[in-house]
């Protein structure tokens, strides 16, 4: 699925993702080891790839996400 952005929209979801990703990172640091804590090790790296793609593509007019 492709979802076109402008860059004013790619850096909205941008920050969104990097608050996410935050809020991941603290509440991994307080899981339990196990199962959830490894759901929100998937999750976080599925959104830290989705944000790396997003740096990528800010550079241009319309970002393809």
């Amino acid at each position: 699925m492709l979802l076109e952005l402008s860059a004013v929209e790619a850096r909205d979801v941008k920050q969104a993702l990097d608050t996410a990703l935050r809020a991941l990172l603290e509440e991994m640091a307080h899981a339990d080891p196990g199962a959830h804590r490894d759901l929100l090790r998937e999750r976080y790296e599925r959104l830290d790839q989705l944000n790396r793609r997003l740096d990528m593509s800010l550079e241009g007019e319309q970002v393809y996400a």
